[in-house]
Parts: structure tokens; C-alpha cells; sequence
């Protein structure tokens, strides 16, 4: 499965505050990739190995999860794992470049993938977007 157009979860984030994404990625992290896109808060780290007390603490919407996570660090499917078991609800979509790694994590309890890390940019850019565009909810009288 490969991610198409993101969709909000219905529970996300009010109405003009920006989603909360966390990337698990090591490359990145070592890259210092920053991610200032509107409708968006990213936050990046290196590791996952206490993703459900970042989670927790984070309040996130979105997990962008990669499989391998450096030397001596838990995977992105342990990760996955223990997210959910926690009950982790918001949306996690795997970042692995390889087929297999993302196949894992999907049986782990992400709710998609992307087929290339490349497109992670652009993915987030058209969330954010997707995000701005909401209709403010009416609220009943």
C-alpha cells in the first residue's frame, strides 16, 4: 500500500491550530531537516526508542515512521507496535525505502506508507494544505 492524498482524522487538531506531525527518522535527524510548512508543527527526532512517552507528552496527529533507526535502536515496526498497544490513535504512515520494511510496519499498525522517503516533503506541504483549507465548523446554536 502506498500513501495517496493524506486525509485529517475526524478527531484532529480544532479548527486553526496546526497539526502535530512527529518524524522517526534517523537520516533526517542527521540532516537537521527543518519542516516550516503552514498548517503544520513538526517535530523530528533520531530514534523511537521512547516514541509512546514523545507521543504521549506530544499530543501528535501524524507519525512519520522509518524502519531502520540506527545501530543499537528499537525498529520502526517494534515502534509501530507499541504505539498502537499504548492507544496511540493518530495516523501512522511508514517511510521506509524499502518495500519490505514498510509491508512490516503496516502489519504493525501503520495506517500507510509512502514508496519513497523523497516524497515526504511534498506529502507534508499537501497536508498542511489540506489542513489550512477545513471549513470551520458551525457550531449549533
Amino acid at each position: 500500500m502506498t500513501a495517496g492524498p493524506p486525509t485529517l482524522p475526524p478527531e484532529s487538531s480544532e479548527v486553526g491550530a496546526a497539526l502535530r506531525v512527529a518524524i522517526f527518522d534517523d537520516v533526517v535527524a542527521a540532516r537537521a531537516e527543518q519542516f516550516h510548512i503552514p498548517g503544520l508543527q513538526v517535530q523530528v527526532f533520531a530514534h523511537a526508542d521512547e516514541v509512546v512517552q514523545i507521543c504521549e507528552r506530544g499530543g501528535f496527529d501524524y507519525v512519520f515512521m522509518d524502519f531502520a533507526l540506527g545501530r543499537g535502536h528499537q525498529s520502526g515496526d517494534l515502534a509501530t507496535s507499541g504505539l498502537r498497544a499504548s492507544g496511540f490513535a493518530g495516523k501512522i504512515i511508514a517511510i521506509s525505502s524499502d518495500p519490505e520494511a514498510n509491508q512490516s510496519m503496516l502489519h504493525a499498525g501503520a495506517d500507510d506508507s509512502l514508496a519513497k522517503k523523497a516524497h515526504l516533503r511534498s506529502y507534508l506541504v499537501h497536508l498542511g494544505a489540506q489542513h489550512l483549507s477545513r471549513e470551520p465548523e458551525r457550531s449549533s446554536p
